[in-house]
């Protein structure tokens, strides 16, 4: 996983790192979906969305993700074993 911080130009206009293209094999003129989930914003390259299937689970295991990151933020986190989480991310 690659972390690292951009900026938001003038224009709306924001740099994805040049190690972060060049992993992804990003290039000038690339088309990107955004999703906006609350105060998350992704960006997923357009020519790696399969389908729309694959593109609603990816959203639904990001929301799961999101609701953890609260709870570890809140303290409210709690262990579970790996059949629970199965269990869980199947009622979703």
């Amino acid at each position: 996983m690659n972390l690292d911080i951009t900026k938001m130009g003038e224009r709306g206009q924001i740099v994805i790192p040049q190690e972060i293209r060049e992993k992804l094999k990003l290039k000038q003129g690339e088309k990107f979906l955004i999703i906006n989930d609350g105060e998350d914003i992704i960006f997923r390259p357009s020519n790696k969305i399969k389908s729309l299937k694959q593109l609603e689970e990816d959203i639904i295991d990001m929301q799961i993700a999101s609701k953890r990151w609260k709870e570890i933020e809140e303290g409210k986190f709690s262990k579970s074993k790996e059949k629970e989480f199965l269990k869980e991310l199947k009622n979703w």
